[in-house]
């Protein structure tokens, strides 16, 4: 459904005494926008109402869409690019997810700075034995630096709901948390601590500040 919020000359449209707002209810579609919405146009920006997130149009943007700081429109050129500011990113994971499996690659000239991490799981986590799982990024390479710790995040953890899990073997101080700067081509992994759960489903939250996003 197109979101035409402006006239060709940049003057807010209304629609029944009311302006039309810059927002769409997905990122579906945020993607599926007609070419020629008036969204397209660079620096505008659409908000998607499902999760508050912010992006901003880019029009010769080429790199490739991630859903999570990058999305690729399906009728347009361009990229939809995720607004520069504090922001919670929702990397999605589960049971099934490989041991060392990449959940983030931050794009070229996008600059991340991670203040922490949790879990948000739609599906508890169960099965295995003794099962545990955490988080590992570029330059904090051992399972569960980033989240889960040295010994990872449990069963009885990891219920449905939002949860804080265990501080990161790299995230506990206020030196490590200094240097938490990630940038072009940097990842963060999903790592199997110990046991493989046999059922569930989640994301892996991120805490940051988006420092650059430019799109290239």
């Amino acid at each position: 459904m197109p979101i035409d919020h402006l006239s060709p000359y940049g003057a807010p449209k209304y629609a029944d005494g009311a302006a039309v707002t810059a927002d769409v209810a997905t990122v579906a579609a945020l993607k599926a926008l007609a070419a020629a919405d008036s969204a397209h146009v660079q620096g505008n920006v659409v908000t998607v109402r499902a999760d508050g997130s912010e992006w901003v149009y880019h029009p010769t943007s080429a790199l490739t869409g991630d859903d999570i700081l990058v999305i690729t429109p399906t009728n347009a050129a361009g990229r939809w690019l995720r607004k520069v500011g504090r922001t919670v990113l929702y990397l999605p994971c589960s049971y099934a997810t490989a041991d060392g499996a990449t959940l983030l690659t931050v794009p070229t000239g996008c600059v991340l700075k991670l203040d922490s991490a949790h879990w948000k799981v739609t599906t508890a986590l169960t099965g295995g034995s003794s099962s545990a799982i955490g988080v590992a990024a570029t330059g904090h390479t051992t399972a569960g630096d980033i989240l889960g710790g040295a010994g990872g995040d449990v069963e009885a953890t990891l219920t449905a709901g939002t949860k804080a899990g265990t501080v990161g073997a790299k995230m506990d101080t206020d030196v490590e948390l200094h240097s938490m700067i990630f940038v072009a081509t940097n990842t963060f992994t999903f790592e199997r601590i110990t046991s493989v759960f046999t059922a569930g489903a989640g994301y892996v939250g991120l805490v940051v500040d988006i420092l650059a996003n430019p799109g290239a």
